[in-house]
């Protein structure tokens, strides 16, 4: 979760998006599906997931120009809100390795 220096609070993915082998940053969550590994933003695009939350080396400098441009005074991150990567279940697992960091619209 981010907080701006207007008092805008948001909460967003970014990472390494393996379709354009690039860092990227999603907009604002408003769902996610933890089934599917599927984040879907305030404009509609939908982020498929891949891998174990963690750092990425191209995602990183990414996320914090972001946060640059957007004026953020504060972050948190909020995975443990949404899923506990300790306690992931086979399943779960299986999904977290084929999916793609990608967004679509649907």
């Amino acid at each position: 979760m981010v907080v701006t220096r207007s008092g805008v609070r948001t909460r967003h993915v970014w990472g390494h998006d393996i379709a354009s082998d690039e860092g990227c940053v999603s907009g604002p969550i408003v769902s996610f599906k933890l089934e599917t590994m599927t984040v879907i933003t305030a404009k509609g695009l939908h982020y498929r997931l891949a891998g174990l939350p963690g750092p990425s080396k191209k995602g990183q400098p990414v996320w914090e120009e972001w946060c640059r441009a957007h004026e953020v005074v504060a972050e948190r991150d909020v995975t443990n809100d949404y899923m506990d990567p300790d306690d992931v279940s086979t399943r779960q697992f299986a999904a977290l390795n084929v999916s793609s960091f990608s967004a679509k619209t649907e």
